[in-house]
């Protein structure tokens, strides 16, 4: 194969097309695109491309419409198409190659791996065109010289054989008997009598015979073998005579073997994947021994997706790597009972940082719970990506067969829905599977709905903003903190904790912060309308958000569209999402900055920030953490860490917030060290909008 391709990429999405294209570039190959199937259409005989990257989901007619009409023309009915999509389950994937595809990644990919598989593609087409070329050729020697063929008189039980019959089988033509006998004791034992039953089923029905088998060469080793024959007749219907022809088509098999291993395992950690293991599952349940339990346990990763926005998407594959070997280690011992086999166990990535372990032949839930444990603990231990120590945390729940479920689909819910359970409900370890956990499944899911809903429509849903005012020195109110409240038509007023983990988990904390940004910006301005002094908002955004290409865009449009200076706009960061430190996230808060918004760290001496992130960092804004404020009076060393935070902040000329004050002595001794604003329940709690509009004109 020339080191050189050409290389269609049909995706609706720019920055695909963009980094895919590069990557591509980098290693020689020539790249054209286009952002859907209507364009791509004239550009195959233009480009006359030597494999096409095809999303699955885009405008028009889509990817699975596209490539089902390219296998119906005659050109391009061999073209490799390596399937890009963001959808990984098995029904997709199915779909996929129903429709003629030729293999498939998952985004987000790694574009180093994506070259790899685009030259694997380019290298099987060539191999299986050869293999098409020499089947051909094999066919046209057979009608003139009758190269790897044999006539045998079943009569006498004796063939003649062409000499390359001798080569493709690896036998000896001279010291080799030309016998039925001969060929079958050839014949891998296994296969043996599958290849005896198929001849004789032929020769009842007066059918040819097309099999392939594996065959054992001189050396032992295994070659596939495709062996065709035809039979002819007496007078009586008795097969007198046969003959037909051997091919050698073990490269092909290979071909098909690696790719139905790609189809079944995570390309990443080499595990089987969820198709696999749903396969397995059903294969285990099917053969269940009575008196014995199954557990199928679902792990999933805490903090893996800090890493992998922090340290990128190599290190976080290499990362899941490392789990996934942990993980495999763990059970390389599973459980041994003493004086009994060991537990049966099958381990496979289910998607994004989620793996599940299946579990034969226990005794008692008791041992599922002692390898989830082991599994636990294997995760828990520092891991090393590049120079960095690196910890992680799981949770896991537990199905157990038959008492949670007789069917695969019930046994994946069951421990899905522990896991979620563990995490709502602030379990570390692991969570058993129980009736229990369905009834808090369904409020969740039925919340979700309602979250979306709520969102969708135009006056939020009951989703409402309040605000804490924050004062300064002199008792005047400066600004204040929005924080989100959900008034729920049957559960009442919702606080944060009771649904932002939920839209974490669901996707939905995007669209929520957008909700707050828009619905902060329309409340300055009717504060402004309506006459009253003007004050700055503080809004709390989740780590994604800052990830999110979007928010910047979002953020001068909302200002810029109710009239609202944006100097009145501050975001408040976490540690956690500064401690990531990846140039996006740099640059975004860089512009942020420089369009005049205000940014604030929240929370300070509670997580990792070092001085150097605070000095080049573009921040205006550090909030001392209420639990500084709390013990500051009773605890010396806690009333230096507050001296020194406000001391800190002025060197670098910051402005200071102190969040939690409760007490006038706390108050009191805060205005004489020199903090510069404070807020909390001295003051006030958290207010209606219209209640924190009052305390503006008081």
């Amino acid at each position: 194969m020339a080191e050189r391709a050409r290389i269609l990429i049909v995706d609706d999405d720019p920055v695909i097309r963009l980094l895919a294209g590069s990557a591509l570039t980098d290693v020689g190959h020539a790249v054209v695109d286009a952002e859907i199937a209507e364009a791509a259409i004239p550009l195959l005989g233009e480009t006359r491309p030597d494999i096409i990257l095809l999303d699955l989901q885009m405008p028009g007619i889509g990817g699975l419409a596209f490539c089902t009409w390219l296998r119906a023309q005659p050109a391009h009915a061999r073209l490799p198409v390596l399937v890009m999509t963001s959808l990984d389950d098995s029904d997709t994937i199915q779909k996929a190659f129903d429709a003629g595809a030729s293999d498939f990644i998952a985004k987000p990919f790694n574009f180093s791996i994506l070259a790899h598989r685009v030259r694997f593609l380019l290298r099987a087409r060539d191999t299986l065109q050869a293999l098409e070329a020499s089947r051909r050729n094999l066919q046209e020697a057979q009608v003139i010289a009758r190269l790897g063929s044999w006539e045998l008189d079943r009569a006498s039980g004796f063939a003649l054989c062409s000499d390359e019959l001798y080569t493709v089988l690896d036998l000896d033509p001279l010291e080799t008997p030309a016998t039925v006998q001969r060929f079958m004791q050839g014949v891998h034992p296994d296969d043996r009598t599958r290849v005896q039953q198929g001849i004789a089923q032929a020769i009842e029905r007066h059918e040819a015979l097309d099999i392939i088998h594996r065959f054992l060469t001189r050396d032992g080793q295994i070659r596939w073998i495709q062996l065709r024959v035809k039979f002819e007749y007496d007078a009586d219907g008795t097969a007198a005579r046969s003959y037909g022809t051997v091919q050698d088509v073990t490269a092909q098999r290979r071909i098909e073997e690696r790719i139905d291993y790609l189809t079944r395992h995570d390309p990443v950690t080499g595990l089987a994947n969820r198709a696999r293991f749903t396969e397995v599952l059903d294969e285990r349940l099917a053969q269940h021994q009575a008196g014995t339990l199954g557990a199928v346990i679902h792990v999933d990763l805490d903090r893996y997706q800090r890493v992998n926005d922090s340290l990128g998407h190599e290190a976080g594959d290499a990362l899941l790597l490392q789990v996934a070997r942990r993980l495999a280690e763990a059970l390389s011992g599973k459980a041994r009972l003493p004086g009994k086999a060991a537990i049966g166990a099958t381990l496979a990535r289910w998607g994004g940082d989620e793996f599940m372990v299946l579990l034969t032949g226990l005794p008692s839930p008791h041992e599922a719970s002692r390898v989830a444990h082991r599994l636990l603990g294997a995760i828990r231990r520092p891991f090393r990506s590049g120079g960095n120590e690196v910890m992680l945390d799981a949770r896991a729940g537990i199905a157990i067969h038959p008492a949670d479920g007789q069917s695969t689909s019930e046994l994946i819910s069951a421990c899905i829905a522990a896991t979620h359970h563990a995490k709502s409900h602030g379990v570390r370890d692991l969570q058993f599977y129980s009736p229990d956990i369905n009834t808090d499944a369904r409020l969740q899911l039925q919340l979700e709905a309602e979250l979306r809903a709520a969102l969708a429509s135009t006056d939020g849903g009951g989703l409402m903003l309040h605000y804490q005012p924050k004062y300064d020195r002199e008792g005047a109110i400066r600004c204040a903190e929005a924080l989100i409240r959900w008034q729920h038509p049957t559960l009442g007023l919702l606080p944060p904790s009771r649904f932002i983990p939920l839209a974490e988990e669901t996707g939905l904390i995007i669209p929520l912060g957008e909700w707050v940004i828009r619905r902060a910006c329309r409340q300055l301005r009717e504060w402004g309308d309506a006459g009253l002094p003007i004050v700055g908002v503080a809004l709390n955004l989740a780590a994604s958000h800052f990830l999110d290409a979007g928010l910047l865009p979002l953020l001068v449009a909302e200002t810029e569209r109710c009239g609202v200076p944006q100097h009145l706009i501050e975001l408040e960061l976490t540690e956690s999402m500064i401690m990531q430190d990846t140039e996006f996230v740099r640059a975004v808060l860089r512009d942020m900055h420089e369009y005049g918004f205000r940014l604030a760290l929240d929370d300070f001496g509670m997580g990792y920030s070092s001085l150097s992130q605070l000095s080049f960092l573009p921040l205006d804004t550090l909030k001392i953490d209420r639990a500084f404020i709390q013990d500051m009076l009773g605890v010396p060393r806690q009333a230096a860490v507050v001296r020194g935070i406000i001391a800190l902040a002025k060197g670098l000329g910051l402005e200071v917030v102190a969040e939690g004050v409760e007490t006038i002595e706390q108050a009191a001794v805060l205005r004489h060290e020199g903090c510069d604003l404070v807020q909390g329940y001295l003051y006030a709690r958290p207010l209606p909008a219209d209640d924190f509009a009052r305390r503006l004109i008081a």
